[in-house]
C-alpha cells in the first residue's frame, strides 16, 4: 500500500505540473467570459509586465483555452488564456468604438509654435479628407526638451474600420510631405559642432531665399532663374486666412494670383444642387494664374481649410518680370497649357496632345499679351 500510495502521488504530481499551464488557461478562459471586459470584435492591447512585449489586434475567437487576434500586419496571435488574464487589457472599442489616439513630432525652436501647429493641422486634416475613419486632427504643443519643441498629434479613430498602425503610417505620411512642401525639417540632437548647409525656410516667411524656393517650385515659375525671379518675390503678398475663409469666390473678377505657403484649401465649382468639393490644394499648388494672365473671372472658389498662408502675386508685380525677359509671356502660356492638358492626356497619341498644347499655349499668350497691353505684339503673332 504504502508503494502504491507513494506512486500514485508522483503520478499525481507529474500529471499536475504538466497539467498546469492547460488548467490555468481554461479557468483563465472561464474568468475572461464572465469578466467580459472585451468581445469578438474589439481592438484591444495587451499590455504585460516591463520587458515584455505588447501586443495588439483584433479580437475574432475565444475559447476556453485561447484567444485569437488579428494584427494589423494581417497575422493571426494564439494568445493562452493565462497570458491574457496576466496582463492589463486596453481595449480601445469600449465604452465607445472610436478612441482618441496620438502621436509626436520634434521640432526644431527655431519654427514658431503657430507655423508648427498650422502645418501638423493641415497634414491631419488631409488625412481626415482621404481617410473617413480618421477625424478631429489638432496638434498641440507637448514638451520642451534638449532637441526642440515636440508637438503631440491627436486624432480620433474607429480602429474597427482602420487599424491604428495603418492610421498612424497615413498620418505621418501626410506629415512628412506637409513639411517637405513647406520647407520645415525634425530638430536633431544638439552638439556643439553641427553644421549644415540648406535652405534656411524655418524662420520668416517673409524672407526673400523662402519665397524664391518656393516660386521655383510651382509648375508655373520653373522655366525662370533664380535671378529672374528676385524681384518677383520682393513684390508679392503675404496673405493669412483663418479656417472657413473664402480666398476667391467663382464669378469675381480678379487680377492675380496665389501661391499656397501652408495649410490646406479646398476648391469649389458650382453644380446642379449647389457648391461641390472637386480637389484639395496643399503647398507648393498655385490657384487664380488665369485671372492674372489674362483678366478673366474666377473660375472657382477657393475656401482656406485650415490656417492657411499664401502669396499673392498682382498684375503690376508680374509685368517687370515681362519687361527684363521677351520669352517671359510664351514660357508662362506654355506652362499654363500644361497644366490644362496634364489629366487629359490619357491614351491619346503624343502628336495630337502636342497640338492641343501648342493651341491652347497660343491662345493664353494672345490674350495675355492682349490683358498686359502689348497689342502690337500680339498682332505681330497672329500674322500667318
Amino acid at each position: 500500500m504504502t508503494g502504491a500510495i507513494a506512486t500514485s502521488s508522483v503520478i499525481g504530481l507529474v500529471a499536475g505540473f504538466a497539467l498546469k499551464s492547460l488548467i490555468s488557461d481554461t479557468f483563465s478562459g472561464i474568468a475572461l467570459n464572465l469578466d467580459q471586459g472585451f468581445a469578438i470584435g474589439d481592438f484591444i492591447m495587451l499590455v504585460g509586465k516591463p520587458g515584455t512585449t505588447t501586443i495588439s489586434g483584433r479580437v475574432t475567437q475565444i475559447n476556453w483555452r485561447s484567444t485569437y487576434l488579428k494584427n494589423p500586419e494581417n497575422s493571426m496571435l494564439i494568445i493562452p488564456n493565462s497570458v491574457v488574464s496576466e496582463s492589463v487589457v486596453m481595449n480601445f472599442s469600449k465604452p465607445e468604438p472610436a478612441t482618441e489616439f496620438e502621436l509626436a513630432v520634434t521640432l526644431d525652436f527655431d519654427v514658431p509654435g503657430d507655423r508648427a501647429v498650422r502645418v501638423l493641422n493641415a497634414a491631419g486634416l488631409a488625412a481626415a479628407r482621404a481617410h473617413k475613419e480618421i477625424w478631429d486632427c489638432k496638434a498641440r504643443i507637448s514638451e520642451l526638451n534638449a532637441t526642440g519643441i515636440t508637438y503631440k498629434m491627436m486624432y480620433m479613430l474607429d480602429p474597427f474600420k482602420l487599424a491604428p498602425a495603418q492610421a498612424k503610417h497615413i498620418i505621418l505620411g501626410h506629415i512628412e510631405r506637409q513639411m517637405k512642401l513647406t520647407g520645415l525639417t525634425l530638430a536633431h540632437t544638439k552638439i556643439d559642432n553641427w553644421s549644415r548647409e540648406t535652405q534656411d525656410l524655418n524662420h520668416n516667411l517673409g524672407d526673400i531665399k523662402n519665397r524664391i524656393w518656393l516660386l521655383k517650385n510651382i509648375q508655373l515659375f520653373k522655366s525662370f532663374a533664380a535671378g529672374e525671379l528676385a524681384g518677383l518675390a520682393e513684390r508679392m503678398t503675404l496673405r493669412q486666412f483663418a479656417p472657413g475663409a473664402q480666398i476667391i469666390t467663382a464669378g469675381d473678377p480678379g487680377q492675380s494670383m496665389f501661391l499656397l505657403s501652408e495649410g490646406l484649401t479646398s476648391v469649389l465649382v458650382k453644380g446642379e444642387a449647389g457648391e461641390v468639393d472637386v480637389a484639395t490644394l496643399r503647398p507648393g499648388d498655385f490657384f487664380g494664374e488665369m485671372s492674372l494672365l489674362t483678366g478673366d473671372p474666377r473660375s472657382a472658389t477657393i475656401m482656406a481649410l485650415s490656417e492657411t498662408v499664401a502669396f499673392e502675386i498682382y498684375k503690376d508685380d508680374l509685368i517687370p518680370l515681362l519687361d527684363a525677359n521677351p520669352e517671359a509671356a510664351a514660357l508662362l502660356a506654355n506652362a499654363v497649357a500644361d497644366r490644362r492638358l496634364a489629366s487629359a492626356q490619357g491614351s491619346r497619341k503624343p502628336e495630337v496632345v502636342a497640338a492641343e498644347r501648342a493651341s491652347l499655349a497660343g491662345k493664353i499668350l494672345n490674350s495675355m499679351l492682349r490683358f498686359f497691353g502689348r497689342n502690337d505684339e500680339a498682332q505681330r503673332l497672329a500674322r500667318p
